[in-house]
Parts: C-alpha cells; sequence; structure tokens
C-alpha cells in the first residue's frame, strides 16, 4: 500500500502562524485574498507589490457546503526560485527539440510535495487532455460510490464493440460478449487506457456529476460535445493532487485511485529513464489528427523519490507520437535527477 503524506499542510500551518501572511482563498466568487494591511487584496487592488507580505500561500477550498470549507490543496503564491536553473535546462530541452521539428509545444508542471514548492514551463499553452480525462471519470466514479456503495459491483456487459478513439499504444482491452463489473471497467481504463472499457464507463456516468468533478476542483466544466476541449498542464494537475491528498475522496478511495495508477501499464514516456524501483502513480494521454499530422502526448503523476515525492505534468505536441515519448523521457529524468540530488543532499545533513 502506498504511504501517503500531507507535508503541504504543515507550510499552510507555518504560514497561518506568521502574523502578516497574505493567504488567498479559491471561493465561490474566485480568488479572494485575506492579508494584513498594505498587502494587494480584493478590496485593496492598488495596493503596492514591494507592500506585500513573502510567504504568501493559495488556498483552495471545496465548494458546496454551507457550515465547512474542506481544504482540497495549499501551495505557495509564487514560483519558486529553487527550481529555476531546473527550469531553464528544461526550457532548452523544448527550444532545441522544436528546432529539430520534434516538438511545435510543451508545457511542465512541477509541484514539491514536501513544502509545495512549484514551477511552470510555457503555462500559457493548453491542450487535448485525451486519455488523461480518464482520472477524472475515474474520480467521479469513486465519489458516486462512496454514497452507494453497490455501485462498484454494478455489472455491465460488453456486447457491440463501437467506434472508439484509436490508440498508438494499445495495451489490454475489455473482450465483447464478456460481462464486468464497474470496478473491473475502471481498472481496464486507468491501468490499461482501454478506450472499449472506457466507452461504457461513459455511458453509466451521471454526465452532471462528471461535469461537477472539474467544477469542484475550479476547472471550467468540459462540453462533452466538444472534441477540442483544452487544459492547461497546471488546471490538469488538479485531478492528481487531490488524490495524493485524499482532499476530495475518502483515504480509502484515494489510495485504491492511486494504487491503480501505480499499475499503468505505459513505460515508454515518463518512467522509461527512471531507476525500475521507483514507484511512479501516473497516466498517459494520446490525441492525434492525421489530417493536419499533429500528434500530442502528455504524461501526468506522483513520483515518490525516497523523502521527496513531487507531481509532475508534462505535455507536448508535435508531429510523431514516438519523437513525444522521447521529449517526455527524457524532461521526466532532467526533474528526478534534480529532486533525488535535493534528496540525498537532506538525508546527508
Amino acid at each position: 500500500m502506498l504511504t501517503r503524506k500531507i507535508p503541504i499542510y504543515y507550510l499552510l500551518l507555518a504560514v497561518l502562524l506568521l502574523g502578516g501572511a497574505t493567504l488567498y482563498m479559491l471561493h465561490d466568487r474566485g480568488v479572494i485574498g485575506i492579508g494584513s494591511a498594505g498587502a494587494a487584496t480584493k478590496d485593496n487592488p492598488a495596493a503596492s507589490a514591494d507592500s506585500a507580505i513573502k510567504n504568501e500561500c493559495k488556498i483552495a477550498t471545496q465548494k458546496g457546503f454551507e457550515l465547512i470549507k474542506p481544504i482540497l490543496w495549499a501551495k505557495p503564491v509564487d514560483e519558486s526560485m529553487e527550481y529555476s536553473s531546473l527550469k531553464a535546462t528544461v526550457n532548452n530541452i523544448i527550444e532545441d527539440n522544436k528546432v529539430a521539428g520534434v516538438v511545435t509545444n510543451a508545457s511542465v508542471y512541477f509541484m514539491d510535495l514536501n513544502d509545495g514548492a512549484w514551477t511552470y514551463i510555457n503555462p500559457n499553452e493548453n491542450f487535448h487532455p485525451a486519455s488523461l480525462i480518464k482520472v477524472p471519470l475515474l474520480i467521479t466514479f469513486l465519489h458516486e460510490a462512496e454514497k452507494n456503495p453497490q455501485l462498484l459491483d454494478k455489472k455491465i456487459r460488453f456486447d457491440n464493440q463501437e467506434a472508439v478513439p484509436t490508440q498508438h499504444y494499445n495495451s489490454l482491452t475489455i473482450q465483447a460478449g464478456h460481462t464486468y463489473t464497474i470496478k473491473e471497467l475502471l481498472q481496464y481504463m486507468i491501468v490499461y487506457s482501454d478506450n472499449n472499457a472506457t466507452n461504457l464507463l461513459n455511458q453509466n456516468v451521471d454526465k452532471e456529476d462528471f461535469k461537477k468533478t472539474f467544477s469542484d476542483l475550479n476547472i471550467p466544466e468540459p462540453d462533452l460535445r466538444d472534441p477540442n476541449f483544452l487544459i492547461s498542464a497546471k488546471r490538469y494537475s488538479r485531478f492528481i493532487l487531490v488524490l495524493y491528498n485524499a482532499s476530495y475522496l475518502s483515504n480509502a478511495s484515494s489510495e485504491y485511485a492511486m494504487e491503480l495508477l501505480t499499475q499503468c501499464s505505459f513505460k515508454e514516456g515518463m518512467v522509461k529513464q527512471l531507476p525500475a524501483t521507483t514507484k511512479v502513480a501516473h497516466k498517459f494521454g494520446e490525441w492525434g489528427s492525421n489530417t493536419s499530422n499533429v500528434h500530442e502526448l502528455h504524461e501526468s503523476g506522483i513520483v515518490y523519490v525516497k523523502g521527496k515525492p513531487y507531481l509532475i505534468t508534462i505535455m507536448t505536441r508535435g508531429k510523431s507520437a514516438e519523437q513525444l515519448t522521447d521529449v517526455v523521457s527524457k524532461i521526466s529524468k532532467v526533474f528526478y535527477d534534480e529532486v533525488s540530488a535535493k534528496s540525498s543532499a537532506t538525508a546527508k545533513l
């Protein structure tokens, strides 16, 4: 079983104890600043940036409750300078691959899960989530199963193999004429990225509940009829983060979801150059247009470096899915080496 740590709340506690610290809370009405006199807030937007107090933290809370505001995640407002050299290295990798014609766009979001330090490369880029959308679908079913425990045991027969999006990277799939429980379909969808299992689950999910999973995390609801729904690396990372924090689902449901993600059969991207013993909870997604010869490959997950787990979401666009896996793999390795070195240095202190 995975050992879950939520040290990011220690950061939150420290911020709360600093009398002048400024907190930002994502509310039903958007981002609201709560700060000391002179700090920039919603009510005082003209306040000088120089007067803002350091150690600011952003807190995202779950909507829909009258008397409570469950915390989904907390992180520093400002991007960390700790990873500035690493950011430059990854930028160089992306630019080199642009020159080589391998990449047209790429974006990377990284967060140190011990202290919330984060960095973001090319934050203005958006991509088709493709099979990454299977994680919020998983979250939706597990959320509903907490209210209806019999849901995961519901059986669905797979008869007609309807047309589903094709994938370059395929693994195991459900078989026509067989009956599967929703729990089994979730496993096929996450572990093997099976589009047939996903299609059955799509037919049986409450569409409003699925959209609510997005809105609850302050992500624009997808138009289920729009094949061109786009999302940024940072926003997508919230789905992975709330699973790690067990802040949207129960501890048991979050742990189950993360265990499925550790079993992901795709090994050509994020994990390819990492040591075989490294535990990674991850999901990949690929999207392609043969008419325009444009392909996208993304991966998002938690890498469990000893003493310093981190979240990383890598999104890429180019002409070849095979070449994009190499880019994702190389970027993942750069972050892993940096974090591992920091972890080793800390352990020696």
